[in-house]
C-alpha cells in the first residue's frame, strides 16, 4: 500500500459483497473515508480509529454493521453513522472529546440506546432522528459548545427526557415524534434568541416553559395531545413568525396575546376546547394568507381583523360560531360547512371565488337572499 500512502480520498461506496474493510494503516494522509450502501458489511478494521487526519467518515446505509471501532478526533470535522440499522453502539478516542467536530449525524440507527459521553465545543449540526431505541443522549448535551445550530431528535420514540439546554446559538430544533418525551426541555435563562424553526408535533408533554422567541419563523405543536397551555413568549413577540401550526391540540384552551406581523399560515384545526380565537396585538394580520379553524366545536366568535392578504379560511364544523366579521379583500375561498350556530355573513369580499356553507341551518332568511343574489359571482358556490 506503499504506493497510495498520500492518498487523502477513499471511496467504497456501493462496493457489492463487501464483508469486511480490511487494515489501512498505510493510508496515513487519508482526510475522507466514504463507506455507504455496503449492505453486505459487517466489520471495520481497527486500523481506521488510528487515522490522524481524518476528518470525514461516513459509513452510511451499512444494514449488517454491527460496531465501528474506537475513532481519532482529533482532526475529525463530519461524522456521519446514519441509517446503520444493526449498528449498536460508536466510540470516540481521547476521553469524548472532539474538538474539530461541527457535523455528527446517527439518523435511523435502530438499536442504538445511548450516545455515548462526548464533548463537542465546535458541533453545529447534530441529527438523530429517527433512533427509535435511544433512551439518553445527556452526556452529548453536557458537552456542546456555542456553535450549535440544528439539534434533532424526531422520531426517537423511547426519548423520555432532554437536560436543561444552553443554546444561545441553535437556529432549529426539531423534538416531533418523540412519544414518551414526559417535558419540554428546560432552556437555561429562557432564550433560544436565535430558533429559526420549533417543531414539537406528537409530543405529549402539557406545557412549554416561558421563551424568547423573537425570531421565529416556524412553530409546530401539532397533535401535541396532552398540551394544555400555549408557551409563555417572552414579550409577546413573534413578530418573524410565518407558520403557526397548533393542529389537533384537545386540550388547550385559549392562545395568549401575541404580536404576529409576519404570519402566513394558521393552523388551528381540530382544537376541540379552544373558546376563543388568539388575540391578536393590534389586531393586524396583514400578511396572513390561510386561516383553518375546522372542528373548533367551542369557538364562538372571531374578533374583528384586518386580513389584507387572506386567500383561505376554513371555519368548517366550528358548531359554535356565531357570527363573525372580517376585512379580507383577498378572501376567494370561504368554507363554512357545519356552523350550526351561524347566523349572518356580513359581507362578502369581492375576491371570492369558492363558498360553501353547507348545513348552516341559523342563517337567517335575509342572509340566505342576499348570497344567493351574489351567487353568479362565484365559481362554486353550496349552500
Amino acid at each position: 500500500m506503499q504506493k497510495f500512502k498520500n492518498m487523502r480520498v477513499f471511496n467504497f461506496d456501493h462496493s457489492e459483497g463487501l464483508t469486511q474493510i480490511p487494515d489501512i494503516s498505510g493510508l496515513p494522509s487519508l482526510e475522507e473515508f466514504s463507506i455507504q450502501n455496503c449492505g453486505t458489511l459487517v466489520a471495520i478494521d481497527k486500523s481506521v480509529g488510528f487515522l490522524r487526519k481524518l476528518k470525514i467518515l461516513r459509513v452510511t446505509h451499512c444494514s449488517k454493521i454491527q460496531s465501528v471501532p474506537p475513532l481519532n478526533s482529533a482532526s475529525l470535522v463530519e461524522l456521519n453513522l446514519s441509517h446503520c440499522y444493526s449498528l449498536e453502539s460508536f466510540a470516540l478516542m481521547d476521553n469524548g472529546f472532539v474538538g474539530k467536530l461541527k457535523i455528527l449525524r446517527v439518523m435511523g440507527c435502530n438499536k442504538i440506546r445511548i450516545i455515548p459521553s462526548l464533548m463537542l465545543p465546535s458541533l453545529e449540526q447534530l441529527d438523530l432522528s429517527d433512533c427509535i431505541s435511544l433512551e439518553s443522549f445527556s452526556h452529548v448535551v453536557d458537552g456542546f459548545g456555542d456553535k450549535l445550530k440544528s439539534m434533532s431528535v424526531r422520531g426517537c420514540h423511547n426519548l423520555r427526557s432532554i437536560p436543561p439546554l444552553k443554546l444561545d446559538s441553535l437556529e432549529t430544533l426539531d423534538l416531533s415524534d418523540c412519544y414518551k418525551l414526559e417535558s419540554f426541555p428546560s432552556v437555561v435563562d429562557g432564550f433560544v434568541g436565535n430558533l429559526k424553526t420549533l417543531n414539537v408535533k406528537s409530543c405529549q408533554f402539557r406545557s412549554i416553559p416561558p421563551l424568547m422567541l423573537s425570531l421565529l419563523e416556524e412553530l409546530d405543536l401539532s397533535y401535541c395531545l396532552n398540551l394544555e397551555s400555549f408557551p409563555l413568549v417572552v414579550d409577546e413577540f413573534l413578530g418573524k413568525l410565518r407558520t403557526l401550526k397548533v393542529k389537533s391540540c384537545r386540550n388547550l384552551t385559549s392562545i395568549p396575546s401575541l404580536k404576529l406581523d409576519s404570519l402566513e399560515t394558521l393552523d388551528l384545526s381540530n382544537c376541540n376546547s379552544l373558546q376563543s380565537f388568539p388575540l391578536v396585538v393590534n389586531g393586524f394580520l396583514g400578511k396572513l394568507k390561510t386561516l383553518l379553524f375546522t372542528n373548533c366545536h367551542n369557538l364562538k366568535s372571531i374578533p374583528l381583523l384586518k386580513l389584507d392578504a387572506l386567500e383561505t379560511l376554513d371555519l368548517s364544523c366550528c358548531y359554535s360560531l356565531q357570527s363573525f366579521s372580517l376585512v379580507a379583500d383577498g378572501l376567494w375561498k370561504l368554507v363554512l360547512d357545519d356552523c350550526k350556530e351561524l347566523q349572518e355573513i356580513k359581507e362578502i369580499p369581492p375576491c371570492l371565488r369558492m363558498l360553501s356553507a353547507v348545513n348552516c341551518m341559523s342563517l337567517t332568511t335575509s342572509c340566505k337572499s342576499k348570497l344567493l343574489n351574489q351567487v353568479y359571482e362565484l365559481f362554486c358556490f353550496y349552500l
